[in-house]
């Protein structure tokens, strides 16, 4: 069988979304194939969302027969615990880092490319397929929320004309209400609201970047309003993320005000950002004048190492 799924930390809208759909045109195309996940789902999958109950494997019992298509991850350290890495058959993503790796593996299978969503490319699947007249609506649901969230509903930089071709094809057969993108973001915030510690835990990385001599700590939250987070949460996010690392920090991205909050009290952590990005801190908090991702601030540090 075809194994569709992602990482092991934690199931973000673009995982969960391209993972689901994917398999779905697998499945299509005759393949025995599902979309699998072992990790927690994190508040990019509003209550809404999950109301669809799109067909999510959480309890797999692997076979030896059984290849693994990975979506929006390609690191080798954060796979699902069920992944067999030399049984890789495909790798989706829109991560840096991995692309030699994968080429050297598995060739034109590995297709790795730095846009918006991976939901994307999945979409380009179902389009080069010739099949989109047979994607379900709750598929294309699914991916033009993994294309909203993951491109900040368009504020991002790294957003490309594909993605937001790929949302308008999707939108046309989602079924979704005129005001869904106002509707999902809030959902999305209050779910963070309503328990923040978990929040954190479910959408941070312990990473290792070239222009920093120890690993980071690197939490991030997609919120409608920034302040209000941080009037409400600011020990919280404090607490969580230094308890796993004295290096760390928080990317509070404020899709409503088309900025990006970062957030540390570490004197080390304060002055590489500050190089790497261009911030200014004041006090524990540097407002950014745009947007900005995680997997954009680590193609950040690989561009200037």
């Amino acid at each position: 069988m075809r194994v569709v799924t992602s990482g092991s930390a934690y199931v973000d809208i673009d995982a969960y979304a391209g993972a689901i759909a994917y398999a779905e045109l697998l499945q299509v195309q005759g393949n025995e194939a599902a979309a699998v996940s072992t990790a927690p789902l994190n508040e990019s999958i509003s209550d809404t969302v999950r109301s669809w109950q799109a067909p999510l494997k959480t309890d797999f019992s692997s076979s030896d027969s059984d290849t693994y298509t990975l979506i929006d991850v390609s690191d080798p350290d954060y796979f699902d615990k069920v992944v067999d890495p030399d049984k890789v058959d495909e790798v989706i993503d829109h991560h840096p880092g991995f692309e030699q790796y994968w080429q050297k593996r598995i060739g034109d299978k590995a297709d790795i490319e730095f846009i918006g969503a991976a939901c994307t490319l999945v979409y380009e699947r179902w389009k080069t397929a010739g099949l989109l007249g047979k994607m379900s609506v709750v598929s294309a649901r699914l991916l033009v929320c993994g294309i909203l969230d993951n491109t900040l509903n368009f504020g991002a930089k790294v957003t490309t004309e594909r993605d937001t071709d790929a949302y308008d094809a999707l939108l046309a057969q989602a079924d979704l209400p005129d005001d869904w993108t106002a509707q999902y973001f809030t959902e999305c915030q209050e779910a963070i609201l309503s328990d923040a510690v978990a929040a954190i835990q479910n959408d941070t990385k312990t990473l290792t970047f070239k222009s920093f001599a120890e690993p980071i700590c690197f939490g991030q939250l997609v919120v409608w309003d920034s302040n209000q987070v941080l009037a409400q949460h600011s020990d919280v996010l404090r607490e969580a993320l230094v308890a796993v690392k004295p290096e760390w920090f928080m990317n509070l991205i404020s899709v409503g005000e088309k900025k990006s909050y970062f957030v540390t009290d570490n004197p080390n952590v304060q002055d590489w950002l500050t190089k790497l990005l261009g911030v200014h801190f004041d006090g524990s908090v540097a407002v950014a004048d745009r947007l900005w991702l995680r997997k954009e601030v680590i193609k950040q540090d690989i561009t200037n190492g």
